[in-house]
């Protein structure tokens, strides 16, 4: 039987994803923080040559997909030789200020499913994305897509009234719309 861990070793990792980097700090029940460290994307998996955590060319500006699940990778590994006992964590809060959108293939849940936690996940997961590059906050190449979005419900002051907002180039279902006229 897996015994309790007590409220006083308890821990909680808070993880920061930007457009450069991921970082993590790990505090205890006291609120005092017992760890902290980051993966720079530019410096420390130079392997993606990226500029600022991202690849640009024109108005399109991507990052490589699977570069953000080796710096977790990379960061979590950071935490476990800092000493931080994953069986003690109690809560783990993400904060993501700059946007970026996913894409999983057909059959990513039976790769997800499978994931076995002796290895890193950037290994397992190479083969689980239908789009390598990311489009991401910066992006501003689907122009074509937000006019065709805003005449779809009588202009730019019509969607705003249903949505909030006019559409603008960096929004995810802008994005969506220009991957499904590319392919």
């Amino acid at each position: 039987m897996e015994e309790e861990t007590k409220e006083e070793e308890k821990c909680y990792i808070g993880l920061d994803f930007s457009t450069q980097q991921i970082k993590a700090v790990v505090i205890n029940a006291g609120l005092e923080v017992t760890a902290e460290t980051h993966v720079h994307f530019d410096s420390m998996l130079p392997e993606y040559r990226t500029y600022g955590g991202v690849h640009t060319s024109g108005k399109r500006v991507t990052a490589p997909t699977i570069m953000w699940v080796k710096a977790l990778d990379m960061l979590l590994d950071k935490l476990r030789v800092a000493g931080v006992e994953f069986s003690k964590v109690a809560g783990i809060s993400g904060a993501g200020q700059q946007h970026g959108s996913v894409y999983w293939r057909k059959g990513a849940e039976d790769i997800l499913a499978g994931l076995q936690p002796e290895r890193f996940m950037h290994e397992q997961l190479s083969s689980a994305f239908s789009v390598q590059d990311s489009p991401i906050w910066m992006d501003c190449s689907t122009s074509e897509q937000c006019a065709l979005l805003e005449a779809s419900v009588g202009g730019p002051e019509k969607l705003s009234e249903i949505s909030g907002s006019r559409a603008y180039e960096r929004f995810t279902g802008n994005q969506i719309c220009k991957l499904r006229m590319q392919r």
